[in-house]
């Protein structure tokens, strides 16, 4: 019986040290799992700011290009380009006092 008794504390204490050590484990692996997420998350928010650096410089200098292309062809055809200035204007005009009727229409 000796024997017995004295094996279960040892067995237990050993079960104890064994649980220990596993839970020292998953803390580590947790610990390094969340720096790997953490890691990945800035990797993204940077290559998204990256990406909308890109976008942003590119359509600026889209708007350039088009900048440039309407200074050549009002420089082309000046008259064609006044007309064109003119009858939008007029249609712009034309689109507004005709939706603010609608609006005063619709207040009666």
């Amino acid at each position: 019986m000796k024997s017995a008794l004295a094996d279960t504390p040892m067995a237990s204490d050993t079960t104890v040290r064994e649980r220990a050590v596993d839970t020292v484990r998953q803390a580590a692996h947790l610990a390094h799992e969340a720096r790997r997420l953490k890691t990945l998350a800035t990797d993204a928010v940077e290559d998204g700011v990256h990406a909308a650096r890109r976008a942003i410089a590119r359509r600026m200098h889209d708007l350039e290009d088009l900048r440039e292309s309407a200074a050549h062809r009002v420089k082309r055809a000046p008259l064609l380009a006044v007309s064109l200035a003119a009858v939008g204007g007029i249609l712009f005009g034309v689109a507004l006092g005709w939706l603010g009727h609608r609006a005063r229409q619709h207040e009666v």
